[in-house]
């Protein structure tokens, strides 16, 4: 049977997690290992210098190994420390919100969780969930009333890590990074997109003595076709394959062409 590592960057209380955890069960051995706190907003950082100790808690009907660190670091502490050997697939989700576009990509620990992943060789999909911002204010996201609103998100990405799970190993699709609109149930169509790259703008405003951290919305304005915020749009299911190597054959040749011309031993 498959062996999946679940994580998030929201904390194993997030009412994202338990619904994912549960329908992944139901197809998949799985090993829950997630912060014991919201971790958003963090990327792919690694604690050190810190003492990282761990707390197995009854969360609903399920065992889940909680910690003080990072969603990269739950990664690295479930492959290594926790599981007897090596999961198929790292999940990390459902996150509260859209990760679409290449900054919130690079600043998701939901993301994060499943790089770390990704550079050890195994297969990664991250889910995230677009909430109305009426819905987030109305509901508690940390308890079982919001559960109800991800069970559709929750079969959905159950699908799709199915479905990828026996998908040929391919260069260029290192993380699938999956973004589910709110309405979206498993008949809803979907999209293969790359992330939109606009800049979010300011991400920290002034207040009387400091600065405080914001995060801006998205904005479904002069959309490109094909991107993950166009897809969102259309209400389809946006799923980017995302390459980790960090580079193109295009930047490295015109990089090569400009130091050809311009470089000048001194």
């Amino acid at each position: 049977m498959t062996d999946v590592l679940l994580t998030n960057d929201d904390g194993y209380l997030s009412s994202g997690y338990y619904p994912l955890l549960r329908e992944l069960s139901k197809r998949f051995t799985v090993t829950a290992v997630a912060p014991d706190r919201e971790k958003s907003w963090i990327g792919k950082a690694i604690t050190t210098h810190t003492e990282i100790p761990i707390t197995i808690v009854r969360h609903e009907d399920f065992e889940v190994f909680t910690l003080n660190g990072t969603p990269a670091d739950c990664t690295q502490i479930g492959m290594y420390g926790i599981m007897p050997r090596k999961p198929d697939i790292v999940v990390s989700g459902i996150n509260l919100g859209e990760n679409a576009g290449t900054a919130r990509i690079l600043s998701s620990g939901t993301i994060g969780a499943t790089m770390e992943a990704a550079f050890e060789g195994i297969r990664a999909i991250a889910s995230s969930f677009s909430l109305p911002l009426p819905v987030k204010k109305a509901t508690n996201l940390y308890s079982p009333d919001g559960y109800p609103l991800f069970q559709h998100a929750a079969a959905i990405t159950t699908r799709l890590v199915d479905t990828f799970a026996h998908m040929p190993r391919t260069p260029g699709v290192d993380v699938l990074a999956i973004s589910i609109p709110f309405k979206a149930t498993l008949d809803t169509d979907v999209a293969v997109t790359r992330p939109f790259t606009d800049p979010y703008g300011p991400l920290f405003h002034k207040t009387a003595h400091c600065y405080l951290h914001s995060t801006p919305p998205l904005i479904f304005d002069d959309l490109e076709p094909g991107t993950d915020l166009s897809a969102l749009a259309e209400e389809k299911i946006s799923i980017s394959p995302l390459d980790l190597s960090f580079s193109t054959p295009q930047g490295m040749q015109a990089t090569r062409e400009f130091l050809k011309k311009n470089w000048r031993k001194p």
